[in-house]
């Protein structure tokens, strides 16, 4: 969208007929700066409110009733303005006119009835919008046209709305809202991360309630298969123990039925076995001390396989950190050595990689050693077992042959009777056995089962009341806590997400606010610097958007500047900086046409004097071909041969104008 080059006019000429207090009247306009003049009432101001009528601005709108303007005693009201349609360097702004020049006609009548016409024909307000924009041209922009009072309007809010207004005047408010949306997401999202917080709390509770019975509940069941276990034990160890005992009594039978010499031969034999026993057992517990070598041997090597392994699995994840930070690199710097430290990064990962795979072939090959060794050492500590019961049997064989020779027959008869009641005592016990399980192989002493029965039992007792309900409680607690936990996670990254971009965001408003304050800061103190006088422009609290505020500083007469807020600067003081910082901030808007209606109204002549410098200088310093002034009196211009002037009379009821001659 193209400006209007410097020295050419975006307004020909303002025609006015029946508006206010004109009759039919015609306005020159002409590029640069023009400057109408003319007593209280004259009806300067209904020049600049002609053109805002006919340009849609809303303010107008909003002001008052547009039937309002129209003459009294007058049914209908005609707004034009000859309107510059050239368009050296693309479309015309109004490509439905083919002339060079167009007139642009507003018509207000008494019924209500307010329509536009191109050139005498009907326009839609949309088209006229969309004609202006082709030039640059946004009416509804408040620094456009600066009406009466927005000197004192703008002077009279607080800092806060002062950078409300500005951001609005420079089109900057899509960043503030950006900044407000994300906040408004943030402040929900933490609430809800807070709800879901104490929800997940209270679920927690109750889970670890439940967690705590059903790990109560598996240990009595597991209790439960230990007593079973041990009753079973039990009941081998004594049908063991009956058994043994009766063939205890068999042999002794045997050997009593037997000649003394058979007696004196098993006991050579006895003696015999013993010894072979003692030699087995210490083949057997060589071979048993050799092996638990082995074992302690093989599980230092896990060790430091396991250790091995670790350290390469941290390594590999720092070299992939490397890595990945390096692709980033290359990709936003694309540097040929960064690839290369990549490629050797890869290798360097593979090679890690080859090594892990060769430890793990290495731990798989050394755990089956393992096994066979820890079978090996549970077989040689049974035989040792075995060896040891008999190495016993043989002594007591021995021991018994040598000292009940001489009672042998009583000792068969006892015998006999005992060996009957035995057999009888054993029946019902395989019976009850048979009902419990397998046979136990090795049962413990009967002594030690006892106790671990007693001792499970008192386990048991606090136990008793848990049912298989608490695991039913248990996991569906546990789904409803990580079901709730998954949530909390999701909303946690949400809220993470929406404060980056809350940063993001408030950054990005920041960075333009702060270079346009600075740019802006300069304008002020060079156009201030035009009246002697200088200034700066500081945002407050700029850390928080809703509570930064923009506070302008001026000082005249060679003192420093102080706030405007203060009570140092006069009121014509702050009349003229305030100026000077419309003038300055309406520098920065995208406009062909720009103007400020009674800029000195209530002001002394000497103040008066001040601002028309400023308002000489801004019209030089901005890229617009046209600037309109409206002043109730009459001002000295440096280089007035460049300023158009009108001169604005009320005769007899009707506004009259007329242009200075320029000298």
């Amino acid at each position: 969208m193209n400006n209007k080059a410097a020295g050419e006019k975006l307004i020909l000429e303002v025609q006015l007929s029946n508006f206010m207090s004109y009759k039919n009247t015609s306005i020159p306009l002409r590029p640069g700066l023009n400057l109408i003049i003319g007593p209280n009432g004259a009806g300067k101001s209904s020049i600049l409110l002609a053109i805002s009528v006919v340009l849609g601005q809303a303010y107008t709108e909003r002001a008052k009733k547009l039937s309002e303007l129209i003459r009294w005693n007058e049914q209908e009201a005609r707004i034009s303005l000859l309107l510059d349609n050239e368009a050296p360097r693309g479309p015309r702004p109004f490509p439905q006119a083919r002339s060079d020049k167009v007139l642009l006609t507003r018509v207000l009548k008494r019924s209500g009835d307010y329509h536009y016409l191109l050139n005498n024909k009907p326009i839609s307000k949309t088209s006229l919008i969309e004609g202006l924009s082709r030039v640059g041209l946004n009416p509804d922009n408040m620094l456009v046209i600066m009406h009466q009072l927005m000197v004192g309007r703008f002077g009279s809010v607080s800092p806060i709305d002062k950078l409300l207004l500005l951001e609005d005047a420079v089109g900057f408010g899509a960043y503030r809202r950006e900044v407000l949306e994300a906040s408004s997401r943030l402040q929900k999202l933490t609430t809800e991360r807070e709800t879901m917080s104490s929800v997940l709390e209270g679920t927690k509770e109750t889970y670890l309630h439940w967690q705590r019975e059903y790990e109560k509940y598996e240990l009595k069941r597991k209790l439960e298969d230990q007593y079973k276990d041990l009753q079973r034990e039990l009941i081998w160890r004594r049908i063991i123990r009956r058994e043994s005992s009766q063939e205890r009594v068999k042999e002794r039978i045997s050997s009593l039925h037997g000649k003394i010499e058979e007696t004196r031969e098993e006991f050579e034999t006895s003696h015999k076995q013993h010894q072979q026993v003692l030699v087995d057992l210490a083949k057997v517990s060589e071979q048993l001390e050799a092996l638990r070598a082995e074992h302690l041997k093989l599980e230092h090597g896990r060790g430091l396989r396991a250790g091995a392994l670790e350290w390469m699995a941290r390594v590999t994840s720092l070299l992939r950190s490397q890595q990945d930070v390096l692709t980033a690199l290359q990709q936003r710097t694309h540097d040929a050595s960064l690839a290369k430290e990549n490629d050797q990064l890869s290798h360097m990962l593979s090679d890690l990689v080859d090594e892990r795979e060769k430890i793990s072939d290495t731990a798989k090959n050394a755990n089956q050693d393992f096994e066979r060794v820890r079978i090996g050492i549970s077989e040689l500590a049974s035989q040792l077992s075995k060896n040891t019961d008999l190495l016993i049997d043989s002594r007591v064989k021995k021991e018994v042959s040598n000292f009940k020779l001489a009672l042998m027959e009583q000792e068969v008869q006892e015998l006999g009777v005992q060996l009957r009641i035995g057999q009888e005592e054993i029946e019902p016990l395989r019976t009850q056995a048979s009902q419990l399980g397998p046979v136990f192989e090795n049962p413990r002493d009967l002594q030690q089962i006892s106790l671990d029965v007693a001792s499970v039992q008192e386990r048991l007792r606090p136990l008793a009341h848990l049912s298989a309900e608490v695991e039913k409680m248990y996991k569906n607690y546990g789904e409803l806590y990580e079901g709730l936990r998954k949530k909390a996670e999701v909303v946690e990254q949400n809220r993470s997400e929406v404060l980056g971009e809350l940063r993001e965001r408030f950054d990005r408003w920041k960075t333009v606010m702060d270079k346009l304050l600075e740019e802006l800061s300069t304008k002020y103190n060079t156009l201030l610097s035009e009246v002697e006088s200088k200034g700066r422009i500081v945002m407050k609290a700029s850390k928080d958007i809703e509570k930064a505020g923009l506070e302008l500083y001026a000082g005249f007469k060679g003192n420093e500047p102080v706030s405007l807020d203060g009570l140092a600067p006069s009121g014509g003081e702050r009349t003229v900086a305030l100026v000077a910082f419309l003038l300055s901030l309406q520098q920065f808007i995208s406009s062909p046409f720009r103007a400020i209606d009674e800029f000195d109204v209530h002001m002394d002549p000497r103040n008066r004097e001040t601002v028309s410098k400023l308002i000489y200088a801004a019209s030089k310093a901005t890229d617009s071909s046209q600037y309109i002034a409206i002043t109730p009196g009459q001002v000295t211009i440096p280089g007035e041969e460049n300023v158009h002037v009108i001169i604005v009379q009320n005769i007899q009821g009707s506004s009259m104008v007329r242009e200075l001659a320029q000298p």
